[in-house]
């Protein structure tokens, strides 16, 4: 991140970018993993909300700080440059904290004693996804790919996220289309994240509470984000008031609530270290190619309004939201075929189930595995 203060050319930029881009495509699967090894199917939900809520959090901040440093004048750092830094010093403090104090798994957790590593352990087996294997097992990758949920999982992805990946780089002109400048721009954009990291945390809340909420926390919150986008649309030549077409812009934000959602589908849902990890491998391959593509719906020859982009966007929202109905319809029959074929999950199968998930078997192969929906 620091190293865009001495960029001189376009190659250079290129260059960072992608190390960039390497270097931070860690974090998400990274973060859904330690999530799983550590806490609970009922615990993981808020958990996850939480740490994805930050995104939302510190853009609030990242704005706030833009818009300062920003007005930085007469220094040998142009305005821009400060930002970089900051940041980049910001994530050196952050990386160096989690190599120095983090645990890779429960077992290995320096401050807590021998019986509570058997307790944290003990409580994550009730899982039946295992907590960590050392070997890949390449039938398990097979497993992913024979899998409906995985193809249902990365179509919803890619519905959302060619909107996010066009939202995030254009939705400040979408703003500015709606006839305010660059400042008041960046200040009206705020609560677009808190939208997105409240309704994050309001649902982790919820979720506490009512179980089986994954797949209707995918689906709901696009609901608003369907209204907001359509009545940006159709309110392009109405003349309507922009403050009211702002309101409708804040809305569409309610959708960020998926992407944890989702997240939290592949920690509980797919059993098998290999089978887990590479499938959040073709999530995030899905997440960055929606994310790259997103931007081109913004046509410069469409510029204020981007029509084509806008209805493109609510295309894919619709589209995410029935992706959505369906996953939840098929974990809901394949609990219920299990059910028929092996019994109902309690006693013995329980355990069997939990043991058979500390050896790192795919829910495929695990007859007492139940999706949570």
């Amino acid at each position: 991140m620091g190293r865009h203060l001495g960029l001189k050319n376009f190659a250079g930029l290129m260059v960072v970018r992608f190390l960039l881009g390497v270097t931070e495509s860690v974090v998400t699967p990274g973060f859904v993993l330690y999530t799983s090894i550590w806490y609970t199917r009922k615990e993981q939900v808020l958990r996850t909300m939480l740490w994805a809520a930050m995104q939302g959090a510190f853009s609030i901040v990242c704005s706030l700080l833009s818009y300062g440093l920003g007005h930085i004048t007469n220094t040998a750092l142009k305005p821009w440059m400060y930002i970089f830094l900051v940041l980049g010093i910001l994530s050196i403090i952050v990386g160096v904290l989690w190599l120095l104090f983090m645990p890779e798994t429960p077992n290995k957790a320096r401050f807590l004693t021998h019986e509570e590593q058997v307790i944290a352990v003990q409580r994550v087996a009730q899982n039946m996804t295992g907590i960590k294997g050392y070997e890949w097992k390449y039938y398990q990758m097979w497993h992913a790919l024979i899998d409906v949920k995985t193809w249902l999982i990365l179509a919803f992805v890619l519905f959302t996220q060619l909107p996010n990946g066009g939202l995030t780089s254009f939705g400040s002109l979408v703003i500015s289309g709606f006839g305010f400048d660059s400042f008041r721009t960046l200040l009206i954009g705020l609560p677009s994240s808190v939208v997105s990291a409240g309704s994050m945390i309001v649902w982790g809340t919820i979720s506490i509470k009512y179980g089986n909420l994954r797949t209707w926390g995918m689906i709901v919150p696009l609901l608003p984000a369907i209204a907001g986008i359509a009545a940006v649309y159709g309110t392009m030549d109405t003349g309507a008031n922009k403050y009211g077409r702002v309101v409708a812009y804040w809305l569409i934000n309610s959708y960020a609530v998926t992407w944890p959602f989702i997240l939290t589908i592949v920690g509980q849902n797919i059993a098998g270290h290999t089978k887990r990890a590479f499938t959040n491998t073709l999530l995030l391959m899905v997440f960055a190619a929606g994310n790259i593509a997103g931007p081109f719906f913004f046509r410069s020859q469409d510029a204020p309004k981007y029509v084509l982009a806008i209805a493109i966007i609510l295309v894919c929202f619709c589209a995410a939201l029935l992706t959505a109905v369906v996953l939840r319809l098929y974990m809901t029959w394949e609990n219920r075929r299990r059910d028929k074929k092996y019994g109902g999950v309690d006693g013995a199968q329980h355990v069997d189930g939990v043991r058979l998930g500390m050896h790192d078997k795919t829910d495929l192969e695990n007859p007492d595995f139940r999706y949570v929906l």
